[in-house]
């Protein structure tokens, strides 16, 4: 019986040390928000968990926003409204590093944006 608790134990150790780094590697960068290309300009980190939800950008990223870093694994969409698809609006998701929202006719544009895995 000691063995078997023994046992026991050390699953439930590995198991909740694997959950504790998967929440850890979630909750971190998702996106970086740049107000130039080539990721220049002021920049901005959001930080947290997925999905995060509809999430305005502040001053002075409201419209400015010209490239972007994603987390590996991450999908972001970026909205032209702060309602994040609740209003009219454009809408753009990426899942990877855009270094010229020009090139895909996004930039100055964002004004919120919604992150999931």
């Amino acid at each position: 019986m000691a063995r078997f608790a023994s046992l026991f134990c050390a699953i439930v150790a590995v198991a909740t040390s694997a959950a504790a780094a998967a929440v850890q590697e979630r909750d971190s960068a998702l996106i970086t928000f740049f107000t130039d290309i080539n990721y220049l300009g002021e920049e901005s980190t959001y930080f947290g968990t997925v999905p995060t939800g509809c999430i305005p950008l502040s001053p002075p990223f409201v419209s400015s926003v010209f490239s972007v870093q994603i987390a590996k694994g991450i999908r972001c969409t970026l909205w032209n409204e702060a309602k994040c698809g609740q209003a009219a609006g454009k809408s753009i998701t990426l899942n990877g590093n855009v270094t010229n929202l020009v090139n895909l006719e996004f930039n100055d544009l964002t004004v919120a944006f919604e992150c999931l895995a």
